[in-house]
C-alpha cells in the first residue's frame, strides 16, 4: 500500500490520529501514549550510543532504517500527546522554532 505524501504536521496529525476511540479508554490513550514515547525514545537514545561505541560517528544502514522507524514512533506519540491536550503538531512545530530562536540569541555567535 503506498503512502500520500503529507505536507504539513497538522495533515500528518489527522491521518496518524484516527485510531478509533472504542479502541481504548480515556486513561489508555494518554498512559499507552507516554509509555510508547519513553520507550522509543530510549531506543532511539541506544542507537545513537552505538553509532557513537567506535568514537565516531557511524551507522549502518540498517541503524539508519531503524532509527527512522522509532523516530517515526515517536512522532506519532507526540501526535496522539497533541491531539489529547488540544494542541496540534503545526503549532508545536512553531512553538519550538520560537523556543530555538529564543535559545540561539543567548550564544555567542564565535562560540558556534
Amino acid at each position: 500500500m503506498a503512502s500520500t505524501p503529507v505536507k504539513t504536521f497538522d495533515e500528518y496529525q489527522a491521518a496518524a490520529t484516527t485510531v478509533p476511540l472504542s479502541l481504548r479508554n480515556n486513561r489508555d490513550r494518554i498512559d499507552l501514549s507516554v509509555i510508547e514515547l519513553q520507550q522509543e525514545a530510549g531506543k532511539v537514545g541506544s542507537l545513537f550510543t552505538a553509532a557513537f561505541s567506535s568514537g565516531k560517528f557511524i551507522l549502518t544502514d540498517e541503524q539508519r532504517l531503524e532509527i527512522k522507524d522509532r523516530l517515526s514512533d515517536v512522532l506519532w506519540c507526540v501526535s496522539l500527546l497533541c491531539t489529547e491536550t488540544g494542541s496540534s503538531t503545526g503549532d508545536l512545530a512553531t512553538h519550538s522554532i520560537s523556543r530555538l530562536n529564543a535559545r540561539m540569541a543567548e550564544f555567542d555567535p564565535d562560540q558556534r
